[in-house]
């Protein structure tokens, strides 16, 4: 009985951190499916992917996306520019009300660049994703292999 109430409590507990990872303080702004592309290990670069959802009657803005565990953090798009595929870069990337928007493989993805060590598979790296209005929102990333 004691054994039960035990995993009872460590299951909400883990539980609650998972919804609080993907979601702001006001619960306008939330994520879906985020995930790092694994890389060979001799990499020292790859591409973040995740939905993001906006709940609220307002655009939203997002304005920074940082780390303490990788140097240089940016969203990009990847577009066909005169027939040849391109890596912009995506700043201010607007989320639209009752709207969300995609990261995603062969479209707009949050670049890492700068890493200090290589990546293993089933890593999570925590992101700080700066808001116009929501603020700022730890998101848990986790490395796969896809």
């Amino acid at each position: 009985m004691a054994l039960a109430r035990i995993l009872v409590t460590l299951s909400i507990i883990l539980f609650s951190n998972v919804i609080n990872a993907h979601s702001s303080k006001n619960e306008n702004i939330a994520f879906t499916d985020p995930w790092i592309r694994l890389l060979p290990p001799t990499v020292m670069h790859t591409a973040a992917y995740v939905s993001i959802n906006n709940s609220s009657n307002k655009l939203d803005t997002l304005l920074s996306v940082t780390s303490p565990v990788i140097s240089s953090l940016s969203v990009h798009q990847t577009k066909n520019v005169d027939g040849m595929m391109k890596m912009l870069s995506a700043d201010n990337l607007q989320i639209p009300a009752k709207g969300k928007i995609d990261l995603a493989p062969g479209g707009y993805h949050i670049m890492l660049m700068g890493l200090q060590n290589s990546l293993v598979e089933n890593q999570e790296i925590t992101m700080t994703f700066e808001f116009e209005n929501a603020g700022e929102i730890e998101v848990v990333f986790p490395v796969v292999k896809r």
